[in-house]
């Protein structure tokens, strides 16, 4: 089930809606990450280690385990509904040991199959240790660990399978009540009754799945999941024979657990009734905006995709204060130039970047005044200003992002001339702005002509294909942004050839291995990332960049879900 619209945690804190959410937290300062149906929020050191990979890791799996269960569609649609606010803290509850263990314990397995040994950067969140050690012993008769992965998805998911949809139709317009849920049709409920048997996993199980896949697909898979073959088992030609492995373990215990009275599903058997349950919440709740996939098997890069699009990096701890002027208006030129001057100096230089953005990600990303934020939502296309860090005009010693905004093409020329060649200029044009077509056709042109023109990808990459393919090369190269408190350790940059300008995401280290995959994955591109010489474009990027840290509260691929689309 895919969610259309829905805000992110605020960002305030360890303490916020601890309950209402998934919460992967350190003992003591560190890297942190929060889960809510929709998103997840990641606060980052920015030091690039094992610790920022797992919480990544961490809060994607989240994601995956959500949008592929029965009881994730009813955490999701429960979220989504003002009547049925207490039910979603309650099924949250009901989950949580469930959700912590699968994420805790897959997002170690990838951490371990891509760099190291996770054992030091668990050792930082002491409250999922115990976690990861209880799955562990359940899971020891296996003998791989890329069997073990699969054996902790299938047990999450079996636990995940309950027929709580169907229950809460039956309800309907009532919200369920937790006392109409057995204790053996909840998540948690069903993992404490796989857990009572003293010897864990059965090894017959292990055994019967090892034998079915060795008759079906040869002894080649199983011997590529043994000790000392590395990331073998991981190899594509596998896929099928592991799909085959985990599909027979989560029979087996599906088989344990209805033994035992519960009701477990198939592993999509679900969405039929989740797609009429949301067909008949949605005729009655003002804009939900929700969509079931009845697709049973998505590709691979659709769960990249998913999780790409639900990630949100924040670049501080919470929305940057901001205030909004116009150009010309509340502000005249020579005034731009001399703020400008005083604050934005990049090497000597004044740094002026023209930044377009859509009026609701401005809401959505900053701290505005009530004034201010009238006048955005009064605005009905993007908004192309200049953005600066000074005193934010109260008595609070602090200062805030001012955007001066353009509101016209002809601002652009006046503010160049009155620049006079003073400063380098560059333009920001955030990739959800072109969704727009009469402001493009209106600015672009302008644009294109006044300065180099960065694209800022922040929109799913598969929204972008019509940019990316059609037979054109398309250069890349990664730009490593350094230790920084922002969290962003990376970006990517895209040159389509025979475009103008060039494409930039920033993010973490996972979140540019992700996009940068599902970008090749696009069908029909041809995507190089050697080869092609960077160096004139290099001190464009690093204008851009170092204004994107400076003034974003937070990078991600959510601007059109932000504008309602």
């Amino acid at each position: 089930m895919e969610q259309r619209k829905s805000g992110h945690p605020a960002a305030d804190g360890q303490a916020a809606g601890h309950l209402a959410r998934l919460f992967l937290g350190p003992a003591h300062g560190g890297s942190r990450g929060a889960y809510l149906p929709g998103g997840f929020d990641l606060y980052l050191r920015g030091r690039g280690d094992d610790a920022e990979r797992l919480v990544h890791h961490h809060e994607a799996q989240h994601v995956l385990l959500t949008d592929t269960t029965a009881w994730g569609a009813a955490l999701v649609l429960t979220s989504q509904v003002p009547q049925w606010a207490q039910l979603f803290n309650q099924l949250l509850e009901l989950c949580r040991t469930t959700h912590e263990s699968f994420a805790t314990y897959m997002s170690c397995s990838v951490v371990a199959a891509s760099t190291a040994s996770p054992e030091a950067a668990l050792a930082a969140y002491p409250d999922y240790v115990g976690l990861v050690d209880r799955l562990d012993r359940h899971l020891a008769a296996i003998p791989g660990e890329h069997r073990r992965s699969l054996a902790a998805t299938a047990l999450a998911r079996v636990c995940m399978q309950t027929p709580v949809i169907g229950q809460m139709a039956a309800a309907w317009p009532q919200a369920l009540t937790p006392g109409e849920l057995r204790e053996i049709d909840v998540p948690d409920g069903r993992l404490r009754t796989l857990y009572r048997d003293p010897a864990g996993l059965p090894v017959e199980v292990v055994a019967a799945a090892d034998e079915a896949v060795a008759a079906e697909f040869g002894p080649s898979p199983l011997s590529a999941d043994l000790p000392g073959t590395g990331a073998a088992a991981l190899d594509d030609r596998f896929d099928e024979a592991w799909a085959r492995w985990e599909d027979l373990v989560f029979a087996a215990l599906a088989a344990r657990l209805t033994e035992a009275g519960a009701t477990v599903l198939g592993s999509h058997e679900h969405l039929p009734a989740t797609a009429e349950l949301v067909a008949r919440v949605a005729a009655t709740v003002p804009g939900l905006r929700l969509t079931v996939d009845l697709d049973p098997d998505p590709p691979d890069r659709s769960m990249v995709a998913q999780v790409l699009r639900q990630a949100r990096l924040w670049l501080t701890t919470e929305p940057r204060p901001a205030r909004l002027i116009t150009f010309g208006q509340d502000v005249d030129p020579d005034e731009v130039v001399r703020v400008v001057d005083a604050t934005t100096r990049v090497a000597g230089r004044p740094n002026v970047v023209l930044g377009a953005r859509l009026p609701n990600r401005l809401l959505a990303g900053y701290a505005f005044p009530e004034s201010d934020r009238a006048r955005l939502a009064g605005l009905d296309g993007p908004v192309l200003a200049i953005r600066t860090l000074a005193d934010d005009g109260t008595d609070r010693d602090a200062d805030a992002v001012w955007h001066v905004r353009l509101r016209d093409p002809a601002d652009v020329a006046e503010l160049t001339a009155a620049l006079d060649g003073g400063a380098d200029v560059t333009c920001c044009v955030a990739a959800s702005c072109l969704s727009d077509e009469r402001w493009r056709t209106q600015w672009l042109p302008v644009l294109q002509d006044t300065a180099p023109v960065i694209w800022l990808i922040d929109v799913p990459v598969a929204s972008l294909a019509g940019e990316f393919t059609g037979g054109r090369t398309v250069h890349g190269v990664y730009l490593h942004l350094g230790a920084n408190p922002t969290g962003a350790r990376r970006a990517v940059a895209f040159k389509v050839s025979g475009q103008a300008g060039a494409w930039i995401a920033v993010a973490d280290d996972v979140g540019i291995q992700l996009l940068t995959a599902q970008l090749a994955d696009l069908p029909g591109i041809d995507l190089r990332m050697r080869g092609a010489d960077w160096t004139a474009a290099e001190p464009t990027f690093r204008r851009v960049l170092i204004d994107l840290l400076r003034t974003e509260s937070y990078v991600d691929l959510r601007a059109l879900v932000d504008h309602g689309n």
